[in-house]
């Protein structure tokens, strides 16, 4: 025989060995799968499509840092209220510096007489009289307030003042108007008068909720914090970019009380109307606020918003490409579950594994598929898999006739058509995911935590294990690959969110990282 007859006789030897283990060899499981539709359904409103419109901008420009994070990290709820009466106008600057000199004339010594002192007293722009008090920390604003036989808002009030019984975006209304917002010259658009525009106020008269100066609240009234973290509400002036977003009545965040700022003002609120005038002289008007159920925080129809406040810095710019321009991107297959310990058991077992057809080309020589623990891991075959690499979690995908999903992939699948903050919905509790704040933390079967669901029936998105994604980067240097979800062994709140992830070199394994497959 020649030599180059026995190497045909050897290939095709080669060859009929490999068909005959790819039909009586092990197969891969069958697949539980949905086909879903990815990409955020379209806003049938159009004032949230506009919103959405200046919310991109923002992103694509770099522009969206943590002050806005902050302000727009509000999820929609319903706030029940008592009625209660309002301040039409912030407290002037006069007043308040009337106030002051009648306290010191008056009532019990202050144990921090500086409190009721106002930093703009006597600024040639910020402490004009007519313009809203500036300048006072929290304390101080409080003490007015009460003096005057009311207290500062809470967070809920302030809001409910804003968005009036129909919820509206702006305190005028759903569209962001700049005639209402004339913040060209940010020093002398920070001290005017009340009314100085009229287009800025609420259709119930509240003057200068978005405008004019930020304005002190109590914060939560759902969750009071010890020590106080008041909140500061309405859109900074010195804010010239991305007005829209600023203005909404959503965006407020909690700061520092002892803050003092020519950009900081407050208004009073009353659980009866005030007897005037004031002993320092004032009477203000006040508008009344009905008792009711008020819509607060962002508006569940500003889809975009709600999942941007979790967006990482390195994936705003690509915020378009995420929402697919705020239409259906494409259809994919995925598995409803994690892959199993007893589906991976029969990877392994795979002769044609084992000869490497199924590895990546750029695979490390020598690659172990074997997981972390896999004799313990056996003796709960229907578990998740864990404690394998993203080299052994990418040559699965393939064994099995698919791919890991992208990172943006996974994070629209988990977000839903709605873009929900959770897999389920708006809001954390504990118990709905198997997370580390759970009474006994641990790994679940499949469906165990029956409301980590996604709206497409997808489940264990937010807990059980983390998952490996197809999208890799490089970290200081080395290559990483983005893990997407939270796991048993993290705090909910945060990692359950529907874009939480981050990169984890491709050779690590941990007990707490599994994956699914996506097939297109």
């Amino acid at each position: 025989m020649t030599p180059y007859r026995i190497a045909a006789c050897g290939l095709g030897a080669m060859v009929l060995v490999l068909l005959l283990l790819t039909r009586f060899g092990p197969r891969a499981p069958d697949h539980d799968t949905v086909t879903v539709e990815l990409g955020f359904e379209s806003s049938r409103s159009a004032r949230a499509r506009a919103f959405d419109e200046a919310l991109l901008g923002a992103l694509e420009r770099g522009q969206f840092g943590n002050e806005l994070r902050r302000r727009l990290d509000h999820p929609a709820s319903i706030a029940h209220l008592d009625g209660f009466h309002a301040d039409a106008c912030e407290v002037r600057q006069k007043d308040f510096e009337r106030f002051a000199r009648w306290r010191r004339r008056n009532g019990t010594p202050l144990a921090d007489p500086d409190s009721i002192t106002s930093l703009s007293s006597g600024h040639r722009i910020a402490g004009l009289l007519t313009s809203p008090a500036s300048g006072v920390n929290y304390a101080g604003a409080g003490a007015y307030c009460e003096a005057a036989g009311g207290r500062l808002p809470w967070a809920e009030e302030w809001e409910a003042l804003a968005v009036g019984a129909e919820g509206r975006l702006y305190p005028w209304g759903d569209t962001f108007d700049d005639r209402a917002w004339p913040f060209q010259d940010a020093h002398r658009n920070a001290s005017q008068p009340c009314n100085s525009h009229p287009a800025a106020a609420t259709p119930e008269g509240v003057h200068d909720l978005a405008g004019n100066v930020m304005e002190w609240s109590r914060g939560h009234r759902a969750a009071p914090a010890k020590p106080p973290r008041p909140g500061v509400h309405g859109a900074p002036a010195v804010r010239t970019h991305n007005r829209a977003l600023y203005a909404l009545n959503a965006a407020w965040m909690t700061i520092d009380p002892h803050l003092r700022s020519h950009h900081l003002g407050f208004r009073c609120v009353y659980d009866q109307p005030p007897k005037t005038p004031l002993p320092w002289g004032a009477a203000p008007d006040t508008v009344a606020v009905a008792a009711g159920a008020y819509e607060i925080g962002v508006p569940r129809d500003l889809r975009l918003a709600r999942v941007a406040v979790l967006l990482p810095k390195a994936q705003q710019r690509d915020a378009r490409a995420l929402i697919g321009g705020g239409r259906k991107t494409r259809r994919l297959t995925v598995g409803r579950c994690e892959v199993s310990r007893a589906d991976y058991r029969v990877f392994l077992r795979d002769a044609l594994v084992r000869l490497g057809l199924f590895a990546n080309e750029h695979e490390p020589r020598g690659q172990d598929y074997t997981p972390q623990n896999w004799d313990r891991q056996l003796e709960q075959p229907a578990l998740p898999v864990s404690g394998v690499d993203w080299w052994a979690a990418d040559a699965f995908a393939r064994w099995a006739g698919g791919r890991l999903p992208r990172v943006e992939e996974w994070q629209l699948l988990a977000a839903g058509p709605t873009a929900s903050p959770y897999p389920w919905g708006d809001r954390y509790e504990s118990g709905l995911a198997a997370t580390g704040d759970q009474p006994q933390p641990g790994v679940r079967r499949c469906g165990e935590a029956a409301q980590d669901r996604s709206a497409h029936g997808v489940n264990d998105l937010a807990g059980n294990v983390s998952e490996w994604t197809l999208s890799v980067t490089a970290e200081r240097g080395d290559y990483a690959a983005w893990v997407q979800g939270g796991n048993w062994l993290l705090p909910g709140n945060a990692t359950a969110r529907t874009v939480f992830g981050r990169p984890v070199p491709l050779t690590h394994r941990s007990e707490s990282i599994g994956f699914r497959v996506v097939y297109d």
